[in-house]
């Protein structure tokens, strides 16, 4: 019966069972390796040391082309992320190999703050050298793509950072379409075929709640008689299986604004209580609503409603402080594959010639010339697979007039040394490295967390089943995940990847691992594990049979019409910040500006200091950081 099953699911499918290239045994410390899920952690459970050594049956396939090889946290990371935490480099190493190199600047990370970082330094000092160093064998942290072939066509979904505004054009440096080439002007392909007039979303998140009645989106009660209601909170809201308290709640929640109050800092009194308790104490909503929402922020910032001030709800403009019928047109999209578009304009800006061709399509399509990174010329030299381990003063914190840092590449422990540094990573790892990190700043950490997400890309041979259902996107409340969707492609130099039902797609699921009536700080920590100790064929066994479930009516068959799965595993995607991690408490300094004060040569630029993980806080931190060190030692 269970071969019967795995082969009507699709299981047995060539395409998603392919390249498995990582040997060793699957050992997590506390967690099963089965993916069961644990509402608490075991009694033995250290929130401060799980190790694991990942199997041929973790990582899975990565799809085709230049990113097929670097999708999510990948096995050599984590194995390296792990000798860090287990102190391997606690005391300095006699036995590294010396590279002899001297630059002005060395920035720790590849994401879009350490790659702003790099672009921001060549902007101030052209004749300047620069080094950044990338953990992972791709540049672009979580702004990479997964790519895909399907009956000879090419589909794209994004690792990770999905979405993007038009930027206004300012004049300034932080004006990255002007400073990066990238067009201002944004065109769509329109539904084909059957499809003609159905609404599809640009990215992976207005439809959940900001723009939701400006997309075909459905939700789906896995118990109801009638399973999928349209338009809930248009015309559907009477259909759901909810009862009239919850019905009355959601009413109530999606109509309040939240309004200043003469001799009320709206801000810290938000920050002073949970969105949870703002919720059901504020508003007086029952708890199916604050459960609703819970999956909605833990997409956007980690954690559900429990684990998070009630300030983030007002930021991200959640229901109950801003009506949702207040947004008459979608802000966010995304490229093909997401913001690895605007990476590779980083990239591109830094190093012409090692992405192929010239101008807007070559730039987001073009071959990858990786040797072209790390060439000796290049005033700034981008080098991947290098995991930085060790970072400090050549000297006294006060008088050193360079930094040296630790990197392991290939296998083999290297040195090289700098002027300056900018620590465009996460905390997660700052805090382990940074060798001098003053007890300010160390404390400072204390109030930030961080908790993981999994991506998971389905490519479709065809999504007539869509059509047939009338939806684009879906939200349920039971199963893996909670939303997932089509979207519609960018049209580039008059070019874009089809949207005709008959033609392949990729569905993208945004999948949050969060725990909530766990600690805040621990939440992260158990869903990190789980996430990390989960085969690949225990989530792929789960999307297949989650979609199957849902989509079986319309008459979505997962043997045939999924042509592939990529999951890319964030193991510290979200910032999860504590009360006051913004504006301080008691008059104190907030934990985000010490940790924006220099650390003599070193300076931290990170995204998180934002309180959240987005491209442009993470742009802007990094120019903040190069600028300061530039006024003191360029």
């Amino acid at each position: 019966m269970t071969r019967r099953l795995d082969k009507e699911l699709g299981l047995d499918s060539s395409i998603t069972r392919r390249d498995f290239i990582y040997g060793g045994s699957l050992a997590v410390g506390g967690v099963v390796s089965t993916g069961c899920t644990t509402d608490t952690p075991p009694a033995d459970f250290n929130t401060e040391d799980y190790s694991f050594n990942v199997g041929d049956d973790w990582y899975g396939p990565g799809g085709t082309g230049d990113y097929a090889r670097s999708h999510g946290n990948t096995p050599g990371l984590v194995k390296d992320a792990h000798d860090i935490r287990a102190g391997r480099y606690s005391l300095r190493p006699r036995d590294a190999i010396d590279s002899g190199e001297v630059y002005d600047l060395v920035v720790i990370g590849g994401g879009m703050a350490g790659l702003s970082a790099a672009h921001h330094f060549h902007r101030l000092n052209p004749s300047g050298r620069a080094l950044l160093l990338d953990n992972h064998p791709m540049f672009g942290g979580e702004a990479k793509r997964n790519d895909f072939v399907v009956n000879g066509i090419h589909i794209s979904g994004p690792q990770g950072s999905n979405d993007t505004s038009n930027l206004e054009a300012t004049g300034d440096p932080s004006d990255y379409n002007a400073a990066l080439n990238i067009p201002r002007e944004r065109l769509f392909a329109e539904p084909e075929g059957d499809a003609v007039g159905m609404r599809i979303p640009l990215d992976s998140y207005e439809h959940m709640t900001w723009f939701e009645q400006g997309f075909d989106v459905s939700h789906f009660f896995r118990d109801a008689k009638n399973p999928w209601v349209r338009d809930v909170w248009g015309t559907g809201l009477d259909s759901t299986p909810w009862n009239s308290v919850v019905k009355d709640g959601f009413r109530r929640v999606r109509a309040t604004r939240v309004e200043d109050v003469p001799g009320r800092d709206t801000n810290r009194w938000l920050d002073s209580m949970s969105l949870k308790d703002y919720y059901e104490q504020e508003l007086g909503a029952p708890p199916e609503v604050t459960a609703f929402y819970d999956p909605i922020m833990a997409s956007i910032i980690g954690l559900g409603c429990d684990g998070l001030s009630a300030y983030w709800g007002q930021y991200f403009s959640m229901p109950g402080f801003t009506p949702p019928d207040q947004y008459d047109e979608a802000v966010l999209h995304s490229f093909p594959g997401g913001n690895a578009a605007i990476a590779r304009h980083f990239v591109k800006k830094l190093v012409p010639d090692a992405i192929e061709g010239a101008g807007f399509r070559d730039t987001i399509f073009g071959d990858i010339h990786f040797e072209a990174l790390d060439r000796a010329t290049n005033p700034v030299r981008i080098r991947l697979n290098s995991t930085a381990v060790r970072v400090e003063h050549d000297g006294p914190m006060g008088s050193a007039e360079r930094v040296v840092v630790f990197y392991v590449k290939d296998g083999r422990l290297h040195r090289t040394e700098a002027k300056t540094v900018v620590m465009a990573s996460g905390g997660w790892v700052n805090r382990h490295i940074v060798r001098d990190l003053p007890e300010r700043h160390r404390q400072a950490y204390d109030s930030v967390a961080h908790s993981p997400v999994l991506v998971a890309n389905v490519a479709l041979t065809n999504w007539r089943f869509l059509v047939r259902l009338g939806m684009s996107a879906a939200i349920w409340t039971e199963g893996i995940g909670f939303t997932c969707n089509i979207r519609r492609p960018m049209i580039i130099d008059g070019q874009s990847q089809p949207l005709h039902p008959d033609k392949p797609i990729v569905m993208t699921f945004y999948i949050p691992i969060f725990k909530p009536g766990l600690p805040w700080r621990q939440q992260g920590v158990v869903g990190r594990a789980e996430m990390l100790g989960t085969s690949f064929t225990e989530y792929e066994r789960r999307l297949r049979e989650q979609m199957t479930e849902m989509f079986s009516a319309g008459g979505f068959d997962p043997a045939n019409d999924i042509a592939g799965i990529v999951l890319n595993r964030w193991g510290h995607a979200y910032a999860n910040p504590a009360p006051g991690y913004l504006f301080g408490s008691n008059g104190s300094t907030a934990p985000a500006d010490i940790l924006r004060e220099p650390i003599g040569r070193i300076m931290i630029a990170h995204s998180e200091l934002r309180g959240h993980q987005y491209w442009t806080g993470a742009a802007n931190e990094a120019r903040r950081a190069v600028e300061s060190l530039a006024d003191r030692y360029f």
